[in-house]
């Protein structure tokens, strides 16, 4: 038994540790109405856009937006706490 352990940890030392990968699927009757699909794409926008400010000269400074993965990421995070709720 601990020459099947040894050989145990060599392996898992050599792959490292194995996930399982499971896909969340949203309810095929979820209905969500167009305002708050509508609302849903404004925020997105409104998070990915850049964002225009005043330096201490007065000067305008852009900044970028956020990566749009990471909003889209969050967001579907939201959608997932939604559609248990239903």
């Amino acid at each position: 038994m601990s020459k099947y352990n040894i050989e145990f940890e060599t392996l898992l030392e050599r792959y490292g540790v194995l996930k399982t990968i499971v896909k969340e699927r949203f309810p095929r009757k979820l209905k969500l109405s167009n305002e708050f699909v509508n609302a849903f794409r404004d925020e997105f926008k409104r998070q990915t856009s850049s964002t225009i400010t005043e330096d201490e000269d007065g000067n305008q400074v852009e900044a970028p937006g956020r990566g749009k993965g990471t909003v889209l990421r969050e967001m579907q995070k939201a959608l997932k706490f939604l559609s248990k709720s239903v």
